[in-house]
């Protein structure tokens, strides 16, 4: 008898998984339904705080975190990033945020994100970079 653990562990490494920590709900939605049509092989899990991020992390343990920095109960996304990393180092980081300050960029790169997006940036740009993530962890699969 075949364990189900297996066929959800072989189905997981074809999806790429990520989880998107954004306290605004409709920019969540919104940012979710675009890279769900762009991205078949992606699947999504949401977070808002840090708590539910933390849980979210260690549980679904996802390739790639799309993270705002200011998030809901006045947690901080910067402070997140090294948590991840530390617990993670593969899981890949890109902080999307409208508050596009050369101190946030520094604080993001210091705390080991990969990279930071404007969210005045085009969907396009950022739809690149994942696709060349989605493209490096089919050939290293």
């Amino acid at each position: 008898m075949t364990d189900t653990t297996d066929l959800i562990n072989h189905t997981d490494t074809n999806m790429f998984k990520t989880l998107l920590v954004e306290d605004n709900l409709n920019y969540r939605g919104v940012l979710k339904s675009a890279l769900l049509k762009r991205f078949e092989s992606m699947e999504t899990k949401e977070a808002s705080d840090e708590s539910e991020t933390m849980n979210a992390v260690d549980e679904y343990v996802p390739d790639l975190v799309i993270m705002d920095i200011h998030l809901k109960d006045g947690d901080n996304g910067l402070d997140l990033i090294s948590k991840i990393k530390h617990e993670h180092p593969q899981t890949v980081i890109i902080i999307l945020s409208q508050h596009d300050i050369p101190e946030y960029r520094s604080a993001a790169r210091t705390n080991g994100a990969d990279i930071f997006f404007s969210k005045s940036s085009s969907l396009e740009n950022i739809f690149d970079y994942v696709y060349s993530l989605i493209e490096n962890k089919k050939v290293h699969h």
